[in-house]
Formats: C-alpha cells, structure tokens, sequence
C-alpha cells in the first residue's frame, strides 16, 4: 500500500539542515578546551597567557603583539574576525600562526549559526588545520557539523569527501577527546558521557546526509539508526530518519519515528511546534490507512513518547497482510467444512454485482441448504433474540460468531420450550425458505426455518371435554 508522506516532509524541512545537524550544545567550548584551542567568550588573560607559556614564540614588531592582544580582548565575532584578517594580511608569516588558525575557527564557529556566509570559510579554516594536524577533532567536527548545511540536496563530491573524512575522524577521535583524563573540573561525569554521544551522534548524522545525496539509503537508515542510538535526543533526525524508512517501504518502523518526531519536544533538536501538531495528525491518518483502522496507534505513540528506536519486535500490520490472512482462514474453512463453503458461495454470489438476478432466480423462496452439496442445515451462533419475552426474530452469525449475517423470522411468538434450547451465544443448527436479504451489511432473511430438535410453534390447545 502506498502511503505519501509528502505534507508531513514539507514541514519538516522548515526546520532546516541546521536543526537537524545541530545536536550538540555546549560540547564546542568541552572539546575546545581539549584541543588546545580558547573556548568561545575566553577572557583576554586567558589567551594571553597561554601565548606566556610559549616563551619561544616572538612577535614580528610591537604592532602584531597589539593586534594579537586586541583580539584575545574582543567579544563581538564580526569585530574579532576583522581583526584576525588584518592580522593575516599584515603578517601572513608569523610565529603565532597556529593560535591564530585556532581562533579563526574559534570566531568563524561563533558565527556560522546565523551567517551562512561564514559557513563555507569555517570548513577551509578547518580543512588547512587539518593539513598541519589531521587529528585535530575541532575541525573534523565542525566540517560534520557545518558541511551538510552547505551542500544542502546537491552537494559537490569534493564537500561529500570532506564531510565523510571528517565524520570518520569525529569517530575514530572520540574516545581519546572525551577521555576522563580531559575532562574539565566543571563539567560532571554524565556531562561528559553525553557530550561525547552528542559528538558521535552529529558524526552519524553527517554520514547518514552523505548516504542520502548518494542514493544510498541503506546507509543512510543505518547512519541514522546508530545516530539515535548513541543520542536519543534528536526529534528532528527521528523525521529525517522516518522518512527514509516510509520511502523505502518499511512502513512500521517509519510509522514509529513519525510519532517519535511528532511527540519529541527537547531538550535536543526538535520539529518545531507547529511541524508537530501536523506531524502527529498524519501520523494517526497514515497508521489508519496502512493498519485499516486506529487499533494500536496508542501503543505506538506511547511507545515512541520514551524511546528514540522501535523494540525488535514492533509489528504494524498492513491492511493488505490482514486481508491476506483472513483469506488463508477462509481458504482453510472452505477446504475443510462442506456447510460453510455452501453459506460463502452463497454470499459471495449475492454481494457481487449480480446479486439480485441470482437471488431471483437461485436463492429466494428456495429451501436451503436443502441438501445441496450433501449440506442439510446451516450452523450459527446466536447473536441475539427478539423481543426477549416472546421473540419472533433470531439473529445469528455463521461466518463470523460476533457479526450477524442470518435472521430467522417466525411467524409466532417462540415457545417458552424453545428458548431452553435457543440462547444468546449458543451454537444452532438450521435450514428454511429464504425470504429476502441486503449486500451492506450482509444480512439473508429466512421465512420460518426449521430448527432440528426445537419445535418452533406451540402445540395446539386442546379444548375441554364436556360432562
């Protein structure tokens, strides 16, 4: 069955690339710290004291010193990175020039979250860090972070190199980078675990986005599977996530990340409030049409309300697995029971598109099934009986004991005698004239039927006998 997710995917890109990659927090100014870099609002003492430590270092004249100090001093990002550019200008060699990479990935960081501009040249800052030190996580992290943003849907395939060079390396540095022996005084030991899932949640992430602009969706439901796995926080890669799954088919488990996405409201990532709202309806109108019906959508939604990724077990059944599984039974039923073969072929000729032509002329004021295929009586289960006090109408159900597709109509009252014999949900055996019947519901109407074993008229009175 084919659902379209199209409005639900509409809404979700409103939330943008930037949302769904960003999902790490504070971690920049923890890895900063790790990696030798100043952290993002670091005091001018701070920087400056750090270039103290490095006695072997020598400023060019008295200006650059200034120009160095000015920076390390300087709050605001657009101001900081004009400075860091003069800096490059006016000394492009400098002994220096290593702090001076690290702060202009430092400022180009700060800014990138609403400068779209500074995007593209906080990847180069990185990627010419990574030529002098391949193992500098900062720079693999953000070129993750930052390159999926800038390639969008049609990324080039030197940025899609990039960006899986830097995931990987993310990955491959995690451990040594949030080892505990680097762990800031400030930040706790579940801090520092989460970070670090945080970090190799945006590697996954960058990987699954790569995975995606190739085409190549079984690696990119894989990248984002292990995305929600080391971080269950991420309500928008729960989007992203189902609707790989819903384009590839696998409905159940895309079904579950829809409703992930639809309830997930922080404090990682999430679908913005009113992608929600219109999440959570066409989740509930998608689960109806693929299910049939609303049964088990709760479960679902309280399911996925707690967990990022669908139990092992999860199991949505299609309307079509359903129909196929109720064809087998009836297959099965027919094959071994003569009396019922007779009531579906029966059935099946009167709700088909010639229905009234052969109950005119096959079934109606024919005594059934009066032997036909060695069939003598019919076998239903009584679904109930009216009036209660002194009922003439029995109605029952031999397809289904819970739906009704039988009535037995008499023309008087049943005996009390009967009614020791003819109960609600009790089996009963019959045959008769049929009268009439209707398509929708499925109802065939049979005119005083005889029922083996229950007299269905009271005895005749007789009268006195005179003196």
């Amino acid at each position: 069955m084919e659902i379209s997710f199209l409005r639900a995917s509409k809404s979700i890109a409103t939330v943008g690339a930037l949302a769904l990659l960003t999902s790490l927090g504070c971690v920049e100014n923890a890895i900063a710290q790790t990696s030798g870099q100043p952290a993002s609002g670091q005091t001018g003492q701070q920087a400056t004291g750090q270039a103290g430590q490095q006695p072997q270092k020598n400023y060019k004249d008295r200006a650059e010193y200034d120009l160095y100090s000015k920076i390390t001093q300087t709050q605001d990002a657009k101001t900081r990175l004009d400075l860091l550019n003069q800096w490059q200008d006016k000394y492009p060699q400098s002994d220096f020039a290593d702090d001076r990479a690290k702060y202009f990935i430092n400022t180009l960081a700060q800014l990138a979250p609403t400068d779209p501009a500074s995007r593209q040249q906080l990847i180069q800052k990185c990627l010419d860090m990574l030529k002098k030190d391949p193992k500098y996580f900062l720079a693999d992290y953000y070129i993750a972070l930052w390159g999926p943003a800038v390639g969008g849907a049609n990324p080039p395939a030197d940025l899609l190199s990039e960006v899986d060079s830097a995931a990987h390396g993310v990955l491959d540095g995690v451990d040594d980078t949030f080892n505990a022996s680097k762990k800031p005084a400030s930040v706790s030991d579940t801090q520092w675990s989460t970070l670090k899932n945080q970090a190799m949640a945006l590697a996954h992430n960058a990987l699954a986005w790569e995975a995606a602009s190739k085409k190549d969706t079984a690696t990119a439901e894989s990248e984002y599977k292990a995305s929600l796995q080391a971080n269950p926080d991420q309500g928008t890669v729960s989007a992203a996530y189902g609707k790989l799954l819903v384009d590839d088919k696998k409905y159940p488990e895309g079904l579950f990340e829809y409703a992930r996405a639809a309830q997930y409201a922080g404090p990682g990532p999430a679908v913005a409030p009113d992608a929600r709202t219109k999440l959570l309806d066409y989740f509930n109108k998608a689960y109806k049409d693929y299910h049939g019906s609303a049964d088990g959508a709760d479960q679902i939604l309280a399911q996925s309300k707690t967990n990022a990724l669908p139990a092992a077990d999860l199991n949505i059944t299609s309307q079509a697995d359903i129909a196929n599984k109720q064809a087998d039974a009836i297959n099965a039923r027919i094959a071994s029971d003569p009396q019922f073969k007779l009531w579906y072929t029966i059935k099946q000729n009167l709700t088909g598109d010639n229905g009234d032509a052969f109950f005119n002329s096959n079934v109606k004021d024919a005594e059934i099934p009066g032997g036909a295929e060695g069939v003598k009586t019919f076998t239903g289960t009584v679904i109930s009986i009216d009036p209660p006090d002194k009922p003439t109408k029995v109605v029952v159900g031999i397809e289904d004991a819970t739906k009704p597709d039988a009535t037995l109509e008499f023309s008087q009252a049943l005996p009390t005698e009967a009614l020791d014999k003819i109960k609600v949900g009790q089996k009963l055996d019959f045959s008769g004239v049929a009268d009439s019947y209707t398509k929708d519901p499925y109802m065939l109407t049979f005119k005083d039927p005889t029922i083996p074993g229950v007299q269905t008229t009271a005895p005749p009175k007789r009268g006195r006998r005179k003196k």
